[in-house]
């Protein structure tokens, strides 16, 4: 019992610093936050559309940029040193953008993969994960990956579900106009 009280007691703290930083700091977190949601909440009213290549662009970019921003490039205070959580984790997030623009562009992708990898979550976890480590030394570890995800979780099996209500239906109009 005090073990799951202490579990409790790490998420509410991790769950309270991050709304700290969200609230203190609009202009950095809820262009990410904002874009996520207006695209989530777009593929869930259009059950019918895709992700697609275009979309592993997109995240791949947001990536690249997010990557760019909490980088010594843009973050002064900030210094280059290979052994440091904080100089791999910029180099993963730019990586991984990178690997998602030429993925993208040359649609190496098949689409079940495509539609995996051009979610719009994939921009957000991540990027929130780097800047909240960076920007506000809020732990880079599964509590934080938890607290960041778990909305991403929420929408993206709502729109799974309407996607496949959407399938059944549509099925059920041509096998009835066959």
């Amino acid at each position: 019992m005090a073990q799951n009280n202490m579990e409790l007691s790490i998420i509410q703290h991790r769950v309270a610093a991050i709304m700290d930083a969200v609230i203190g700091n609009p202009l950095v977190y809820m262009p990410l936050i904002g874009a996520w949601f207006i695209t989530e909440t777009y593929f869930i009213v259009n059950s019918d559309e895709a992700h697609g290549h275009t979309y592993v662009m997109s995240t791949g970019i947001a990536l690249i940029f997010t990557a760019y921003m909490i980088s010594p490039f843009a973050v002064k205070h900030l210094a280059w040193s290979l052994l440091e959580l904080r100089t791999f984790v910029v180099m993963v997030l730019f990586l991984y953008g990178v690997f998602l623009v030429l993925f993208g562009i040359l649609k190496q992708f098949p689409d079940l993969l495509a539609e995996f990898f051009g979610d719009p979550g994939h921009a957000l976890v991540p990027s929130m994960m780097g800047i909240l480590y960076i920007e506000h030394n809020i732990a880079f570890d599964w509590v934080t990956f938890a607290v960041i995800a778990t909305p991403v979780i929420i929408l993206s099996v709502i729109k799974i579900f309407r996607r496949l209500v959407y399938r059944i239906s549509n099925y059920r109009t041509k096998k009835e106009e066959a």
